[in-house]
């Protein structure tokens, strides 16, 4: 009888709270990725959103992480500035080509495009590149820990943006809304983490995240 009512205060008692602030439990993974006792970390941001709400490096700012968080639209910034004013925090359309683009306010996400002036709804913006924006960060020539990229299907020309060697991130989060892991492994995205080294660890929903074979900052069982 005992043995009966432990079993059942164990499978009914037991405490167990995972909180998570991405959108598909991305920063969950990142957790089983990263070792714990790095807190002071950088990241990069890129189509950043919110401070808190679906955000991929809410939980590492937690830890004491620091690093770019990066939204064309102003607004959105705006609340990065109040809610991690640690951060630095930049109103930007990011993109490999420096000129005018066209932006899309959205929702969970705007989304930028060949400049239209017809468009009554578009804002006009000036893209930047991503280099450009690191170079003008404190983390300017610094390795970056973790960059994410969501940016509504501009995310290759942001990864071609940015000098992969000189920078070389250690983990990459990048938004790809393929169905199949053929469709994936055929992309521009996949192709060019590929050829630099990257390894495709795993798949959460929408989201890629690739690593960089023996980063120091992955626990020890991804170096086998």
């Amino acid at each position: 009888m005992l043995d009966k009512l432990r079993a059942a205060r164990k499978a009914f008692l037991t405490n167990f709270l995972r909180i998570h602030y991405s959108q598909f439990g991305e920063d969950i993974i990142l957790g089983e990725l990263l070792g714990r006792e790095k807190t002071d970390g950088v990241y990069v941001d890129v189509g950043c959103y919110h401070p808190k709400k679906f955000s991929n490096t809410y939980s590492l700012y937690k830890r004491g992480w620091r690093g770019v968080n990066i939204d064309a639209e102003a607004q959105k910034i705006e609340l990065f500035k109040i809610a991690r004013p640690k951060d630095h925090n930049v109103v930007a359309a990011v993109s490999d080509v420096v000129g005018k683009a066209s932006l899309h306010p959205g929702g969970l996400g705007s989304t930028v495009g060949e400049s239209d002036p017809t468009d009554r709804n578009a804002v006009s913006v000036t893209t930047r590149t991503l280099n450009d924006i690191l170079a003008e960060s404190p983390y300017a020539g610094r390795q970056i820990d973790v960059l994410s990229i969501d940016v509504e299907g501009m995310d290759a020309r942001v990864l071609r943006s940015l000098d992969i060697d000189a920078y070389r991130p250690k983990i990459i989060l990048v938004e790809d809304h393929h169905l199949s892991i053929d469709q994936i492994l055929e992309t521009e995205t996949y192709k060019i983490l590929n050829n630099a080294g990257y390894v495709l660890r795993s798949w959460a929903f929408y989201t890629l995240i690739f690593v960089l074979p023996g980063a120091d900052i992955l626990k020890q069982r991804e170096h086998a």
